[in-house]
């Protein structure tokens, strides 16, 4: 009997051990993964969130990140004091010139810098390992398609924020431990991430019910990461000669309002930005002028639907980030129609403004 139990006692206490290095091995995950912009895309026509899944995860000293990048979204570790820096702006060497309007008549903006993408946020920056210091940047995606995901090595002990450049208040912490702390495993990582989701939808769905005042139309709802890429509401009756807002309420996103024919709307979308050669290094990103400025100097004239030749007319880019950006304009309706607009940095946001008599 004393044989067994000290053989069975053996055996148990190698068990043990087993799981307890099984334990410890699974929890020590060489390369975590983190996602910029939500792990799968919503179900929601028009619903996306700009947050990184999880926000926040634990790795070993020497431990990786595996950033995917799953929409327009930089991964960016800023150096000690650095600012946020802007997505887009002027280009005082580089003025715009020759915009002519459809009924051949120069637009306002003509002299005016060109706005264009900061390369500082385009580029990649500062490699793959990370100890602190410096400014790290993953790069914007280019427009061919997902880019492969942006793995960072952390080679020092301690809790590092990084930030998306493209949307503000977008950020997330990576905890680097010493060797014997407990961390998560990149299954943990990833039920986090879909419970953060899941969590965010529950808020959207309610944001989602938003009713602007009257005479109002507001881009999005949005609340911390949810961001809904619809107008609230998508369609708004008005009497002739009632001015309408046009606003962005608390987002990290930005928009615009641009009104005009469907042809014309979609030129300018397919090149809100376009390459510039640049001799000095990587092409310049050009903001296309018709959608980065408004159409005419602020505040707007009104609307008649023959704005411009062929009724264009625009808010330029919109923001609640602050000045130089505005977060609304305002436009009055001069005259009966159904008058189609569009964000043309989000081209299936579509609405819909019906004046009558």
């Amino acid at each position: 009997m004393s044989g067994r139990g000290t053989v069975s006692s053996a055996v148990a206490a190698g068990a043990c051990a087993l799981v307890l290095a099984l334990a410890a091995g699974s929890a020590a995950a060489a390369v975590a993964p983190v996602s910029a912009g939500p792990p799968k895309p919503a179900k929601q026509f028009g619903l996306d969130f700009n947050g990184f899944f999880p926000s926040s995860t634990r790795i070993h000293v020497g431990d990786s990140v595996r950033f995917a990048i799953n929409g327009f979204h930089t991964v960016s570790f800023l150096a000690k004091g650095q600012q946020l820096p802007p997505l887009i702006i002027p280009s005082p060497s580089n003025p715009i010139s020759g915009k002519l309007d459809a009924a051949g008549a120069p637009f306002w903006f003509n002299a005016q810098p060109n706005l264009i993408i900061n390369p500082l946020a385009a580029a990649p920056s500062g490699g793959k390992k990370y100890a602190g210091k410096g400014f790290l940047n993953s790069g914007l995606p280019a427009p061919e398609g997902p880019p492969k995901p942006f793995v960072v090595k952390f080679t020092k002990a301690g809790t590092f924020t990084f930030n998306c450049i493209v949307h503000p208040g977008m950020k997330g912490t990576v905890k680097v431990l010493s060797k014997k702390r407990f961390v998560p495993s990149a299954a943990e990582d990833s039920l986090a991430a879909k419970a953060q989701q899941k969590a965010l939808t529950v808020q959207a769905l309610v944001l989602g019910k938003v009713k602007p005042p009257a005479n109002t139309i507001q881009a999005g709802n949005d609340a911390g990461s949810v961001a809904w890429l619809r107008f609230f509401p998508a369609k708004l009756s008005v009497k002739v000669g009632t001015p309408v807002e046009f606003k962005i309420a608390s987002s990290r996103e930005v928009h615009t309002f641009t009104f005009g024919a469907a042809p014309y709307l979609a030129t300018v979308e397919n090149t809100f930005t376009s390459p510039q050669p640049n001799a000095a290094g990587p092409p310049t990103l050009i903001v296309n002028p018709l959608g980065g400025y408004p159409s005419d100097p602020p505040p707007l004239p009104p609307y008649t639907g023959s704005n411009h030749g062929n009724g264009f007319e625009g808010s330029g880019v919109l923001s609640t980030g602050g000045p130089p950006l505005p977060s609304s304009v305002r436009i009055t309706f001069t005259k009966p129609g159904e008058y189609s607009f569009d964000c043309v940095i989000h081209p299936f946001m579509h609405g819909k403004i019906v004046v009558k008599q």
